[in-house]
């Protein structure tokens, strides 16, 4: 911290997993954990027009206007912010959006916030050069989260970040499999971290040194089913609200509902094809789907994967909300009266 007595900060970069760890430490760091909940207020800093920029900006200067009621300390987050100077599309927003962040600046600069509350800002882009950027350096901690542009350097930084990530799992690697498990990754700092999850789940708690056997039989390439794994987990629970919280992962992206659909349609395939004793040929793989069987009977999966079929046609012939989709996707864990 370039300054401790600074209780704003400004964390800009395109490697969201690195800005919320940055920013869940400043909670950490500043918020006792028993008053967390009620404590830490989030701003939505995701807009795609001016209207809607300028009333995250009010949200946000309204959170800091409203003081702590009965805990110690406030935190405000204003979370995602992708509207900064040299954030919008093409790298420019709106005169009106500009101004508007540059008042907001300069509030913050002439009236400081009190002792006991405190501001994180994450944000995908900013320009330095801004007016926007050279007002808040002079009251906020500020870090940068920046991917490299160039492949072979996002390699080299993933590269770098692997042991601390790793050390985190208790694992180490034996020499080369770290840039093996690297190459199938890739760089993106979430998907890397997800991904060592899920080894020290194959591993188990005994093992900690990750073999280039390892990474072929469980690390998935790309990262591309990092969170379905995670997603499925859920499932194989039977438990709504883990899997209301699996799919908060997915519910940004354009396209969500039919993608989880056909993923988990193709799941309690795979699980109706284990309880019939099938194997896909990767033991790890045959152990988790055979253990997720057994929380269903035949029919309850065979009735799962018909409703996975029906919310697809459902969701290719119309539009249905958000809402239905998740109550659908319930309903394939809802255990039937006897």
């Amino acid at each position: 911290m370039a300054n401790a007595t600074k209780n704003i900060i400004l964390i800009a970069g395109d490697d969201d997993y690195a800005a919320e760890e940055l920013a869940k430490a400043a909670i950490a760091r500043h918020v006792p954990e028993e008053c967390r909940a009620s404590a830490v207020e989030t701003i939505s800093g995701e807009a795609g027009n001016a209207e809607a920029q300028l009333a995250s900006i009010r949200s946000c200067l309204d959170s800091l206007r409203t003081p702590p009621f009965l805990d110690p300390v406030k935190l405000t987050w204003w979370k995602g912010v992708n509207f900064l100077p040299g954030g919008g599309r093409g790298g420019k927003i709106s005169g009106n959006v500009n101004d508007a962040l540059e008042h907001f600046a300069a509030v913050l600069t002439e009236t400081p916030l009190p002792e006991n509350q405190l501001l994180v800002i994450t944000a995908t882009k900013l320009n330095g050069k801004s007016i926007f950027a050279k007002s808040m350096a002079t009251i906020a901690e500020m870090h940068e989260c920046f991917v490299p542009e160039r492949s072979n350097m996002r390699a080299a930084a993933a590269l770098a970040r692997l042991p601390a990530l790793a050390k985190a799992e208790n694992l180490t690697f034996e020499p080369g499999a770290d840039r093996a498990f690297i190459a199938k990754t890739g760089p993106d700092t979430r998907n890397i971290v997800s991904e060592l999850a899920k080894m020290r789940t194959y591993l188990g708690e005994d093992v900690h040194t990750v073999t280039p056997q390892d990474i072929s039989e469980i690390t998935s390439p790309g990262g591309d089913d990092i969170e379905l794994w995670f997603l499925t987990d859920a499932f194989a629970t039977r438990n709504p609200a883990k899997i209301l919280e699996a799919l908060k992962s997915f519910q940004g992206d354009s396209g969500w509902p039919i993608m989880v659909a056909r993923s988990i349609e193709k799941w309690f395939r795979n699980l109706i094809f284990a309880k019939a004793g099938g194997s896909t040929g990767k033991p790890f793989t045959d152990r988790k789907n055979a253990a997720a069987a057994r929380s269903f009977t035949l029919m309850e999966l065979r009735l799962a994967r018909y409703r996975m079929l029906a919310l697809q046609e459902r969701l290719v012939t119309s539009q249905p909300t958000t809402e239905y989709v998740e109550m659908e996707l319930l309903r394939t864990v809802t255990r039937q009266a006897r």
